[in-house]
């Protein structure tokens, strides 16, 4: 069975909608876990196999036709339903993965790790689309998704869902993210509009030739009759006032028969809100300590599953976006260009915490290698420096 087939895939879609499960094959399709409420309207209990090849109709399956009692009960269905659908997204997050996942720790690890959550909306509306023409109908189900006031396409698999409450839901934005999803949903539908308008005006022009083509040889004939008439001058058993009345006619039959073929060969579009989704989606704000040696720093990271978008911690220095989690040893988040090893201990350092040579060596130390002389006032490396005999002042040893 050809898997773009209309029946096939307003069933699948139909059901998908409903929130049933639907295992797709070659031949059939199998829906379980069906709604109790359509179980109810339809009369029958799940599962449902559906096929929609009469040669594969069989006592265990349901065929699927334009006239099957089951299409025609979930038209009906859609005809009548119209219900609000409150709902949260749930998506389970392991912070320490999560964090490992996106980021190459170097020089640290993680003291402690939480998340914070701040909710969102998104908005689904589900609406039908019914073209009928040349006594056919096809009807068509179509899901927008509007996020911020922006139309989007979302992978919800990896999301759960939970019931909410009414009073829960702030409705305020439903009817301007309405708006934005119906415009959506007339330039969605305008593609196979213009395929069936283009399919429709081909065969009117034929059926139009076609007619012309009849009456006009009518017409020609009766012109050729009162041609010979007139030429003649004789009389003829055939009154020309009965054939002008008679080519008359065939010109008036000709418009019926246009106008018939015109209207036969309309299109009527008629486009429904069926179902309003309202769906609360996590925002996460991950705030993670970082432990290496003696220095702790906390890093932010905010998170949206649903657009799959994170905003990572910037480098200190030069503000850039991170992958990397690199700590200098004076506290400060860098990346790799602005972290500097100190020519002493060889620890990551900054620019900040590295611009001091020591008065000695001449060396580029950090400032956890390094001491100021209190009587000298020079900056030296450690070594070079003890303290005083009270014990509480740290002086050169060329000053001791």
């Amino acid at each position: 069975m050809e898997s773009n087939d209309p029946l096939r895939l307003f069933s699948i879609q139909f059901f998908k909608e409903l929130g049933a499960n639907v295992y797709e094959c070659r031949d059939y399709i199998e829906v379980t876990s069906v709604p109790l409420k359509f179980q109810k309207f339809y009369g029958k209990n799940e599962p449902y196999k559906l096929v929609f090849d009469k040669s594969l109709a069989a006592m265990d399956a349901e065929l699927i036709t334009p006239e099957s009692y089951l299409l025609k009960m979930m038209r009906a269905y859609l005809d009548n339903v119209g219900d609000s659908v409150l709902l949260a997204l749930n998506y389970p997050i392991q912070i320490d993965s999560f964090i490992k996942k996106n980021f190459e720790i170097h020089n640290c690890i993680i003291s402690k790790a939480t998340a914070s959550i701040n909710q969102n909306f998104l908005f689904k509306f589900t609406f039908q689309t019914t073209y009928k023409f040349q006594n056919e109908e096809e009807r068509f189900v179509n899901d927008v998704f509007v996020d911020k006031g922006i139309v989007i396409n979302p992978d919800l698999s990896e999301f759960t869902t939970s019931n909410l409450n009414k009073k829960d839901m702030d409705m305020t934005q439903l009817r301007d993210y309405y708006s934005i999803a119906k415009e959506h949903i007339k330039e969605a539908i305008n593609k196979r509009t213009s395929i069936i308008a283009s399919v429709l005006e081909d065969s009117l022009s034929k059926e139009i030739a076609r007619v012309n083509s009849y009456y006009e040889q009518r017409v020609k004939e009766i012109d050729e009759q009162l041609s010979k008439i007139n030429s003649s001058n004789s009389k003829s058993q055939k009154d020309p006032a009965v054939l002008n009345a008679q080519k008359q006619q065939f010109v008036n039959e000709k418009e019926l028969f246009v106008q018939n073929e015109q209207k036969k060969h309309s299109l009527r579009l008629n486009t429904k809100l069926i179902t309003t989704a309202v769906m609360l989606y996590p925002l996460y704000s991950v705030e993670a300590f970082f432990k290496s040696d003696n220095v702790t720093r906390l890093v932010i990271i905010q998170f949206d599953p649903l657009n799959k978008k994170m905003i990572p911690p910037t480098c200190d220095i030069c503000k850039t976006p991170l992958s990397e989690i690199i700590l200098c040893n004076g506290n400060h988040l860098v990346c790799r260009q602005c972290g500097v090893k100190c020519e002493e201990c060889g620890k990551i350092s900054c620019e900040t915490c590295l611009r001091q040579k020591c008065s000695v060596t001449n060396r580029f130390i950090c400032k956890q290698c390094g001491r100021v002389c209190v009587k000298c006032k020079a900056f030296k490396n450690k070594r070079f420096m003890m303290t005083d005999s009270v014990g509480r002042q740290v002086i050169c040893r060329s000053c001791a």
